[in-house]
């Protein structure tokens, strides 16, 4: 009995601590979404008072490395927490999770290419003017295009893990489904970009519930916690 409730003591910890994750990595991404960053265009049209603006960029790029860092954390935790409830699905989700971690420290490395280039000419003293816009513009939109297959395996992951809590009640049924329909349209918005990128400009605002629903799952986890009991009370037919 005295390893059970120190089980249950852990796992609730671990709940704790991806829900402050999400936190972190939700902040972290209001800030680069809506924050004073500006734009690579900005930084290349400033010129030699770019200082400040510079420095906000900075401050862009160390949220986004944040971000992915407090992703990975919360991978991790998430599956402490249910790989009670299925190990090989955890495991699946944590990873997928990971690999949008991965993915996203690229990213940021081609941002800060080209942030690089757009603040320093003389990585790019032998292009001429035009030139070296353009390979700020391509790094750019290398950066801006790529996020969108960040997105699937994160949906993946999102999926799982609250197909996982919407099984265990760890959480509230609702607020579990609800998770699984936010990823699941995120997988689906993010897949269709790819094939019509012409779509990327009308679908931003359907993004924007997914952001509320990771604001209350963090909130839910880093306050209220998980409900352990009913997982482990079940029936053997229930589950």
């Amino acid at each position: 009995m005295t390893t059970i409730r120190q089980t249950d003591k852990s796992v609730g910890r671990m709940a704790r601590l991806a829900g402050l994750s999400y936190v972190i990595y939700s902040a972290a991404g209001v800030y680069i979404t809506f924050g004073a960053v500006p734009s690579l265009r900005a930084l290349s049209e400033a010129g030699a008072a770019s200082h400040s603006l510079e420095f906000m960029f900075r401050t862009g790029l160390l949220a986004e490395a944040v971000l992915y860092t407090f992703v990975v954390v919360s991978a991790a935790a998430m599956y402490a927490v249910l790989r009670t409830v299925s190990r090989g699905t955890a495991l699946v989700a944590a990873f997928c999770r990971l690999i949008e971690g991965a993915m996203g420290a690229t990213f940021i490395v081609f941002k800060y290419a080209a942030f690089a280039a757009a603040v320093n000419p003389d990585l790019t003293a032998g292009f001429s003017d035009e030139q070296s816009a353009s390979l700020v513009m391509l790094l750019r939109d290398t950066y801006s295009s790529a996020l969108y297959v960040l997105l699937i395996p994160m949906a993946v992951g999102g999926i799982l893990f609250f197909a996982l809590f919407f099984r265990s009640r760890y959480i509230p049924r609702w607020l579990a489904a609800w998770g699984v329909i936010t990823y699941s349209v995120i997988g689906t918005l993010a897949a269709a970009v790819l094939l019509f990128p012409d779509l990327a400009q009308h679908v931003m605002y359907f993004f924007l519930p997914g952001a509320l629903f990771e604001w209350v799952a963090a909130l839910w986890l880093l306050f209220a916690g998980i409900n352990t009991k009913k997982w482990a009370g079940r029936s053997p037919a229930a589950v």
